[in-house]
């Protein structure tokens, strides 16, 4: 089955979010010297892009397939997501006390870029099909 051309839209607009969202601590870090730069914050970018892109390939699926489990997929792909994102939270954070604080207002920030790039997405391809259906 062939993937709607939303999809790869969404991993253009997903991969130049991520770039920018590289060059944002150091960014940062010019404007407030004492915001402290972790060197583990480009693998969380690519860790959050590479999860969402399967986790949003999945639903696009559901979706192209017009199966009535879009909802069941949707929710388990995010069960999963928050999962796997949670247990990466607490490995770095107890493993790395020090830099916890930093690390978690990081991560939300990435978080929150991922999620609304996937509800804009998927409310895109849903008023895409529901125009579709009309006609």
């Amino acid at each position: 089955m062939k993937l709607p051309k939303i999809f790869s839209t969404y991993m253009l607009t997903a991969g130049m979010a991520s770039l920018l969202l590289l060059f944002a601590p150091y960014v940062a870090a010019k404007i407030n010297p004492a915001w402290p730069l972790l060197p583990i914050l480009p693998i969380v970018v690519m860790y959050c892009f590479v999860i969402s892109a399967i986790a949003h390939y999945f639903v696009v699926k559901a979706i192209a397939s017009q199966s009535k489990g879009f909802i069941n997929v949707f929710m388990g792909g995010l069960g999963v997501k928050l999962m796997l994102f949670f247990a990466f939270i607490i490995l770095y954070s107890f493993t790395h006390k020090n830099e916890a604080v930093v690390f978690l207002v990081w991560f939300m920030i990435y978080y929150l870029v991922f999620i609304a790039i996937d509800v804009a997405f998927l409310l895109v391809q849903n008023s895409q099909l529901e125009t579709q259906y009309k006609k």
